[in-house]
C-alpha cells in the first residue's frame, strides 16, 4: 500500500474499481452513497477492503433516514451536511463528518455550533468551486476546526498547500465506471500520484 503526504477522503464511490484503487493508494476514508447503492453490493465492494475507514453518506437525507440507512449499511463513520439537526442523529454512536457547503452554509458560526457532534468537517462549494481567493479564511478555520479541504486546489500548488497549511487533509470525487470493471482514473490518479510519499 502507498503513503499519501496527507489525509484523504474519496466521496461518491459507487464501483469496486474504485475502492480497491483507493485503498491501495493509502486513501483513508471511503465514501459510499448508501441511499444511492443497494446494501448487497456495498457488502461486495466492503468485504474487498481492508486498512480503510468507510463512510456512509447521507447528505440531503432526513434524521429518520440516516437513523435506517445506518442501521442498514453499519458504516464506520457517517457524512451528513448542515440541513440534519445533529442532536436528532446523537443516538448514531459513529464518528461523523459534516459536509459545509461555503457558498450556502453560515459560517463560521456553523463550525462553532456542530463542532461538539461532529469529528471532521468536508468544505465544499457549488460546481467545484476553486480554492483560490479562499486561502486565508481556510487557513483561519483550519487552524481551529479538523477541516478536509474538498475545494479544488490547482494541481501545481497541492504539494504547498498540504506542506504549509493547518488542514487535516483534502477530499476528492470518484468516478463513474464506463462499463463494469472499466474506469478511466486519470484525474484521480494524477492527484493521489502527486501525494505519494517518495
Amino acid at each position: 500500500m502507498s503513503m499519501l503526504k496527507t489525509r484523504v477522503k474519496v466521496s461518491g464511490i459507487e464501483n469496486l474499481s474504485d475502492a480497491r484503487y483507493c485503498a491501495g493508494m493509502g486513501v483513508d476514508w471511503l465514501g459510499f452513497p448508501m441511499a444511492e447503492m443497494s446494501v448487497e453490493k456495498f457488502t461486495e465492494i466492503r468485504n474487498w477492503l481492508a486498512g480503510v475507514d468507510i463512510v456512509g453518506e447521507a447528505c440531503g437525507r432526513t434524521a429518520d433516514e440516516i437513523i435506517e440507512l445506518c442501521r442498514i449499511f453499519q458504516p464506520d463513520m457517517l457524512e451528513i451536511d448542515s440541513s440534519v439537526h445533529l442532536e436528532a442523529i446523537a443516538s448514531i454512536d459513529i464518528p461523523k463528518i459534516l459536509r459545509v457547503n461555503i457558498d450556502t452554509d453560515n459560517l463560521p458560526a456553523l463550525f462553532v455550533s456542530a463542532g461538539p457532534y461532529v469529528k471532521q468537517f468536508l468544505l465544499v462549494g457549488n460546481d467545484q468551486e476553486s480554492l483560490i481567493g479562499m486561502e486565508a479564511s481556510v487557513e483561519i478555520w483550519a487552524a481551529k476546526y479538523p477541516i478536509l479541504v474538498g475545494l479544488d486546489i490547482p494541481e501545481e500548488d497541492l504539494e504547498e498547500w498540504i506542506e504549509q497549511s493547518s488542514i487535516m487533509g483534502i477530499g476528492l470525487q470518484a468516478g463513474k465506471e464506463e462499463r463494469p470493471g472499466f474506469r478511466d482514473f486519470t484525474d484521480l490518479m494524477s492527484i493521489l500520484e502527486k501525494l505519494e510519499t517518495e
